[in-house]
Formats: structure tokens, sequence, C-alpha cells
């Protein structure tokens, strides 16, 4: 078989020019029909990303997919986003024998809308609404209407083996991929079959709420290119004031707590954090005085640098303070992995005017989504030093401003710093000088002791009881079931996230065989 070179695309500006600079068709990995598109047309741009991301949970479907791999010609064009690009060369490694970065000039300032180059590929707009309250009268406009309105996953059942019939009974369905948008940045092995979705769906409006929609854009690039408010799908729809007026509510913050609250709050962080004992001191001392600063105006962030080993409970501690605000909310979390490029900062506070793809950054959507006052930074210490910078003047003045010049305020937050730094002599040498100053609680996360992973074993299971309730009700849970379930060498196990899985098997075993569920 013939190898292929790939060509590799950072982000959604870099693909949209490649593709509309080589004037070619475009298309996404279908099985079966991306073989007979080859045998008509083999000149054409194939973006096999979500297919190598399907292939990296469904294995037994590689071998299929080879087959298609057999029509590519010299003068098919394969692309990949490059945090795909490791997996496709694993899976394929005689398919694919190198490949090449797809380079863009950093000093593109024109828009890709200006470009009159004929194109194939038909972007679709999405249409986005601000909360809960504006998308129920919608949905209550479709139904009055005689609409079809669905979430993702209703909609894929509806119509799972009929998309043709569909398509003609409706010329109006509206589809909400909010739910898709959060799962995707979990679970990338459902980008191919929703693809394949959205593609088939040529009837469709596509729907999401205002904090996901850049998702949708970094995800599917060459599907979805502009937004527009749900207000415009429809003359007779119309978005009251009364429903303008939650779009900008606050998040709740630390400093907002009562007395009682916070000491719910510190009750949970002892409980929870297995470990760790002088940092569960320092954090809540440390919380303590600085709700105190901050309503004297002293101190406007409180920021935490937690290194040390993976798995070992350092996210954990963003997490517990996140159920200790508000239980089951969403946690506001960047992973700094994906940050370590030239063009980080862009990614993290938007691209400046005149670029496509990322007008708004991850830290101004993490922000305008999360019902908390808190931001999880993990892995911080692969990002870039732009990024380190920017940092700096944002803990030091509490607000940042993203690349259009609009002001973010995080007067009140918790900034939550990971890393997996092992030593101090590497923290010093990792972390600029300058930053390290602003930080206001530095600890190292030492390995759970084999008491402490015990204790850790005895919380799984407190958690558990709570989590399965129905289940356990039909079980007699004895002792000696619960020396069944810790029946393993956790003691041997480095990290508290291997134990939990260990434990969740055996967990689910264990219930299995006692018929519960």
């Amino acid at each position: 078989m013939e190898s292929y070179i790939l060509k590799v695309y950072r982000n959604a500006k870099e693909l949209r020019t490649f593709v509309e600079d080589s004037s070619l068709c475009f298309s996404t990995f279908i099985f079966k029909d991306t073989s007979e598109q080859l045998e008509c047309n083999s000149n054409i741009i194939i973006d096999i990303t979500s297919l190598i991301f399907y292939l990296s949970a469904v294995k037994n479907d590689c071998y299929a997919a080879e087959r298609n791999f057999d029509k590519l010609q010299e003068d098919t064009q394969i692309v990949i986003h490059e945090s795909a690009l490791n997996i496709a060369l694993e899976l394929f490694p005689c398919v694919f024998s190198s490949h090449e970065y797809i380079c863009i000039d950093p000093e593109i300032s024109q828009s890709l809308q200006t470009n009159n180059k004929s194109l194939e590929v038909i972007y679709k707009n999405v249409y986005t609404y601000e909360n809960d309250k504006i998308l129920t009268n919608f949905a209550n406009y479709c139904n009055k209407n005689h609409i079809p309105i669905a979430s993702f996953p209703k909609a894929t059942d509806i119509v799972k083996n009929d998309y043709e019939s569909f398509n003609q009974e409706y010329a109006n369905v509206i589809i909400d991929l909010t739910s898709l948008s959060y799962a995707i940045e979990e679970n990338k092995n459902i980008l191919y079959l929703s693809e394949q979705f959205i593609n088939n769906f040529t009837n469709a409006k596509f729907i999401v709420k205002t904090t996901q929609v850049e998702i949708l854009f970094k995800f599917y690039p060459l599907y979805f290119n502009d937004q527009k408010c749900i207000s415009s799908l429809f003359d007779d729809f119309e978005i009251s004031e009364s429903d303008k007026d939650e779009l900008h509510t606050k998040p709740l913050r630390i400093v907002d707590l009562s007395a009682l609250e916070l000491d719910a709050l510190f009750k949970v962080i002892n409980h929870d954090l297995i470990g760790h004992i002088n940092f569960k001191k320092h954090l809540i001392n440390g919380l303590k005085n600085f709700i105190l600063l901050n309503h004297a105006n002293e101190q406007k962030i409180i920021s935490i640098f937690l290194f040390g080993k993976s798995g070992i409970g350092k996210t954990e501690v963003a997490r517990i303070i996140n159920e200790g605000i508000i239980p089951n909310s969403y946690l506001s979390k960047i992973n700094f992995q994906n940050y370590s490029s030239q063009d980080a900062l862009n990614s993290l506070i938007g691209s400046p005017a005149g670029y496509i793809g990322c007008e708004h950054g991850e830290l101004s959507e993490k922000v305008k989504k999360g019902s908390i006052g808190l931001i999880l930074c993990d892995e911080f210490e692969k990002t870039t030093r732009p990024v380190f910078s920017y940092f700096l003047e944002l803990l030091e003045e509490g607000k940042f401003t993203d690349s259009l010049a609009r002001e973010y305020d995080l007067d009140g937050y918790i900034i939550i710093f990971t890393s997996n730094i092992l030593t101090k002599q590497e923290y010093e040498k990792t972390i600029p000088p300058e930053l390290q100053t602003r930080f206001d609680i530095v600890c190292q996360f030492e390995e759970p002791t084999p008491d402490e992973k015990k204790e850790f074993l005895e919380l799984l299971l407190e958690k558990a009881k709570i989590k399965f309730c129905d289940q356990f009700s039909k079980i007699n849970f004895t002792k000696s079931n619960e020396v069944e379930l810790f029946d393993f060498d956790y003691v041997s196990i480095h990290a508290l996230r291997d134990i939990k899985r260990k434990f969740n098997n055996k967990l689910m075993d264990f219930l299995n065989s006692h018929d519960a569920f």
C-alpha cells in the first residue's frame, strides 16, 4: 500500500484558509461514501479528524476504514487536526508515512470572508440563546406552530434510520446542539457520528446556548462559521425584556456566602479531600482571610498553585470547592496542555479583529459559562511565556481584557492552578519568578499514605451508597461485602484516580452479581 503525508492544521482558521486557497472540493470521511467519491474524483481534500477519534474508541472499524484508504490517489489531500495526529499515525502506520503542518502567515489580517474563490463547502449558521427561559419560550413557540424541536440525542433517536423521509416531511426542523457541545469536549469519539448527522439534516436549523457556540466552531469548523440570535429564525418570535434581564446574572462567589454556608463548605473540604492535612488548614485559613480582605477592597482574587504527581487530588480540590458552593454545578476548567503553541494566547483570549474562528477566547467563555466564581487552570506548566505574562496582570488587577477590548471582572474569584511538576526546584525553574510572587498559596501534593488510601475507599463507598441507593436497598450489605469491595492491592496503586477506577469496576461487578440493577 502506498503511504501518504498527513496535512496537519491547528485551528479552524488554518483549515479554512487551506481549503479556500486550494479551490478543491472538501469532505469529511464517511464510510463507503468516501470510497465512491474517490472513484469519481480523487483530487479532493478529506478531513479524517472525526474518523480517528471514532476509531480510537471503536477499533473494530479500523479495517473497514483502511479499505477506504485503498482508493487514495497522489492528488488526494488528507488533513487532520493536530490533537488527533498521533492516534492516526498509531492506527495506520502503513497508510501515513509522515506529516507536515499547514503553515499560515500569522500576519494575515483580512477576513477569510472576503476571499471570493469558489468553495463547495456549505456553511451553516448556528442560532444562539442566552438562558433556559428563552429556550423554553422558543420551544413553546415551535410547538404552537407545529415546528419539530428536539435536543441532539432525541433527534438522533427519532430519525436514526430514516433521514430522507423525515427531511421530506418537515420544511423546518430545530435541533439543539447544546448537549452535544458538552459531550464532545470529553468524548471526541462521537465526532464522527455527529458529523454525519449534521451533514444529513439538510433542512435543520441548529441552535445552541451562547456559552457553547465556540465549541461548535472549534470541532465543526467547516459546518458552522457564523452565529445569529435565535430571534432571527422567525419574524414573529421575539425575546421579551424580562427574559433579557436574566442574561447577565453574576456567578456565586465564595465572598457572597453566609457564615453558615462557609461553615458547610469548610466541612465538605475537610471531609472530601483525603490527606493533605496541612494544605487543608492553609486553604481554609486562606479563604477566610481572602473574604475579609476582599470585603475591604484589599484583595480581588485568591490564587492557589498545586503541584505534584498526577492523580493524587490536585484537581479534586477545585471540584470539592465547586461542589461545596453549588452541588452538581459546572466546573470552569481550562486544560493548558492545549496551550503550548505560539498562538496560545489568541486561543485563550480570542484572536484580534479580522481573524476568523476564535473571536471569543476560552477564558471569557468559561467565565460566562460558570455559575461559580472559580476557574481551574489544569496542567498550567505546559503553556507559553506570553500566557504566563497575561496571568501576571490578571492576578494583580483581578480582571482581564480580551482581544476585542472587552473587560471581564473576576473580583471575588478563586483561581486554582494545577501542575504535574514534581519538585520545588522544578517549580522555581518552570514558573517565572514574578508570577510565583502572585500566588497566594503554593503547595506540593504528596502521594497518599496506605491509611489515606483506605480512607479514600471508605469515602467512595459512602458516596456510592448515596448515588446507588436504590440498588443498595435491594442488598443486605454487610461488613464482609465491604471487605470484598476493598479486596485489591490499592496500597501499590499510586494515583487515587486509578484506585477510584478499580473500585468502581468492582462495585459494578458486585451490584450486578446481586441483581441490583
